[in-house]
């Protein structure tokens, strides 16, 4: 287990900002951490970090009880990095500013430079390592703030709202950084947002924190998936004894046991009459629950699998679709995100 949280509790200028009674965290995840302004998702994230300290209870961190004492929490903080929502750069350029944490820990200058180019590269920022830090846009900026952490290779990589105040060219761009580095590198990550579509689209898992209280649930429309044939072009996957769906080869795992999550905004209801989709899947199911939230209409199918979609009023409003009814739906290719397990999951 990565972290054990017991009795732990913040109080800061005389209010409880929360109260957790016992919580675990699995390593080689990645977790989405969401709740209200002043929930104290920031200061979880700074307690996690080794950065604060709780007013009361325990942390375990790897199996092993945290001493909230400074030598012990230095080592702690060479495992765990932190990246804030708005990171500052030092004077200077790309490179020094990777460079950094390296030089604070008494790395040999050819070993700092080596592993700060590799870092630039995973970000895809190794052209501006010449740059002036300074000059940088604001996703640029989170980019490289990214790389300062990653060349330390830590165990657990920690984000205060990743995607926050960038376009969202870079908002995929980091995003796709995260996944990459969880895949290859087998690196721990939890970030806090405001965007529910982030958890779709990366987390694992998401936890909630409010009044106080930390919650856990499974990321929505996420399943083991089994490859079952790997075609040239083409590989089909099983999800359940009746749900087996086709992906591009390129986007599937080399391992047969697999994560893979379903993109519920870009789910869609397939034409009444029996659209065939060349770039995508068919799945049919009965119709469990709608109900409107959000300004949208979320619709939940048995289909041998929970599937939850959302549909626009406009949408719903054409089809009609009721409660009870066998209705088809398309799952487009860019709508599935293939997530390796790390060996961490057993078929179900």
């Amino acid at each position: 287990m990565l972290y054990e949280l017991i009795g732990l509790e913040k109080i800061f200028g005389g209010r409880k900002i929360f109260d957790i009674d016992r919580f675990s965290i699995r390593s080689r995840r990645i977790y989405s951490l969401t709740g209200p302004n002043g929930a104290g998702k920031t200061t979880l994230l700074k307690i996690l970090a080794f950065l604060d300290r709780p007013s009361a209870g325990e942390i375990r961190f790897c199996g092993k009880p945290v001493v909230q004492v400074e030598g012990d929490l230095l080592d702690l903080r060479r495992q765990v990095v932190m990246v804030d929502q708005s990171p500052l750069l030092f004077t200077g350029t790309v490179i020094d500013n990777v460079e950094f944490g390296l030089k604070m820990r008494n790395f040999p200058a050819a070993e700092r430079k080596k592993r700060a180019i590799e870092a630039l590269q995973k970000v895809g920022m190794e052209q501006f390592a010449p740059a002036e830090a300074h000059r940088l846009s604001g996703g640029e900026t989170k980019r490289v703030a990214l790389a300062r952490a990653l060349a330390i290779r830590p165990k657990v990589l920690l984000c205060d709202e990743p995607t926050a105040n960038v376009d969202s060219e870079h908002q995929k761009i980091i995003l796709d950084i995260l996944a990459d580095i969880n895949r290859r590198e087998k690196t721990s990550i939890i970030f806090s947002t405001h965007y529910q579509s982030l958890e779709q689209q990366l987390a694992h898992f998401c936890l909630h924190i409010q009044q106080g209280h930390l919650s856990e649930h499974q990321a929505d429309n996420v399943y083991h998936a089994e490859l079952i044939e790997r075609g040239q072009r083409r590989c089909s996957c099983r999800l359940s004894e009746r749900v087996v769906i086709t992906l591009p080869a390129r986007a599937v795992p080399a391992e047969p046991l697999f994560n893979l999550r379903i993109d519920q905004g870009r789910i869609r209801l397939a034409d009444i009459t029996g659209e065939r989709e060349t770039e995508g899947s068919l799945v049919e199911g009965r119709v469990a629950q709608i109900r409107e939230e959000n300004g949208g209409i979320e619709v939940r199918l048995d289909a041998g699998i929970v599937l939850d979609l959302v549909l626009s009023p406009g949408m719903y409003a054409d089809r009609s679709i009721r409660v009870g009814e066998v209705v088809a739906v398309v799952i487009p290719d860019d709508a599935v995100h293939c997530i390796p397990n790390n060996g961490q999951l057993r078929k179900e």
